[in-house]
């Protein structure tokens, strides 16, 4: 009997083998001994959606344990209220309370909340971590910040969190390390916004997709218990799709396991597979993602679907002019549908200044289901 599927696209669980990402495990080891002797250096995790951010903070938050760093794991949603500093700073310290305090004689520990009333958050959030460090006695005690992105940029979250962490008291009388997680464009709007946010949170970990080894070996010891085998050809199958992005990595991979426990994966069910993880991609991310784009930017959109490369404004403007020749389509107005389509973070600019897609994958959704011209 073949056993349950091993990989796990749920989000919020941890992939059953964690492979890859040694330089951002080795990194994190010595922020975190320079800080237990003292010397903290906040830090970003960056990383675009479902690049394992999250599963590599669960990693690091072991590491900061077997270390007897006390941590604790901060997740934001979205807070859209006039009081989303107040919101969101209380949120943070009430996640710390679950985390940090090893003693089970913390009992009233919600206290050193509630006793500070109606203070201003950066007062607030200053006098409750000099009263929680008191009950910690440690170290460092590391504070894991997760979905950052998702924050109110004009809300001064994160300017407010720099200010208490530089504060002579904060710094004099505890030993914090605060790392934060969020996608690139989200940090990037942080620092046009408040410039000192990028030089007080120096220490950066960029994940990139994993490699074509990474993704091999994560697959194999993924399945080293389960009695079934991804030939070669179907494991550079996945990768030369997903290009190691670790999210539809897992959904592939799944779904494939499935498709498996039927007969043994030829070309006709990997198609299958596939068309199965575009369409779980779309309900999860794409859907919303393409939904953003005006008629107009979809247009400019499936060029670039279609061309299936980098694109300059020149070479799309070329393409709307001689190839699809569509009457009363604004030419003029191209370059501002694609930097349209870059802030809502559909495509990508290169260094080059060509455009393209954000994710391989999205790419091929949009051609499957919404250009609809099959796998």
């Amino acid at each position: 009997m073949i056993k349950p599927n091993p990989f796990t696209p749920q989000s919020g669980w941890e992939p059953r083998f964690f492979g890859g990402r040694e330089e951002e495990l080795n990194f994190f080891e010595k922020v975190l001994s320079e800080s237990i002797k003292g010397a903290a250096n906040h830090m970003v995790i960056l990383g675009e959606w479902g690049t394992g951010k999250t599963s590599l903070a669960k990693q690091l938050k072991k590491i900061a344990q077997s270390q007897g760093c006390p941590t604790a794991f901060c997740p934001l949603s979205n807070i859209s209220s006039r009081s989303a500093l107040k919101d969101t700073i209380h949120l943070i310290a009430q996640e710390m309370l679950l985390g940090l305090p090893k003693d089970a004689a913390v009992e009233n520990a919600d206290n050193l909340l509630k006793d500070l009333g109606q203070l201003q958050p950066q007062v607030k959030f200053t006098k409750f971590l000099l009263n929680l460090w008191g009950t910690i006695e440690d170290n460092t005690a590391v504070v894991f910040i997760d979905d950052v992105q998702n924050l109110d940029i004009n809300a001064g979250v994160i300017d407010t969190l720099r200010s208490v962490l530089s504060r002579d008291e904060v710094i004099k009388n505890t030993n914090y390390l605060f790392v934060l997680l969020s996608t690139p464009r989200g940090w990037q709007d942080f620092i046009d916004k408040h410039n000192p946010v990028g030089r007080f949170f120096r220490k950066r970990i960029y994940l990139e997709n994993l490699d074509q080894v990474e993704t091999s070996e994560i697959i194999d010891k993924t399945l080293s218990e389960a009695e079934v085998d991804f030939n070669d050809d179907i494991k550079k199958a996945i990768y030369d799709n997903t290009e190691g992005h670790p999210y539809e990595l897992q959904l592939l991979c799944s779904n494939l396991y499935d498709s498996q426990l039927q007969a043994n994966i030829t070309n006709d069910i990997f198609i299958k597979a596939l068309k199965n993880t575009l369409r779980e991609l779309g309900k999860d991310y794409f859907e919303a993602l393409y939904r953003r784009a005006s008629d107009r930017e979809k247009e400019v959109l499936s060029i670039l679907v279609e061309k299936n490369k980098p694109l300059s404004i020149a070479d799309i403007r070329s393409v709307m002019i001689t190839e699809k020749r569509k009457a009363g389509f604004p030419i003029a107005n191209i370059k501002n549908f694609l930097y349209r389509l870059y802030e809502k973070e559909i495509i990508k600019r290169k260094d080059s200044g060509e455009f393209e897609i954000i994710d391989p994958m999205f790419a091929k959704y949009l051609e499957v289901f919404e250009f609809q011209k099959g796998v």
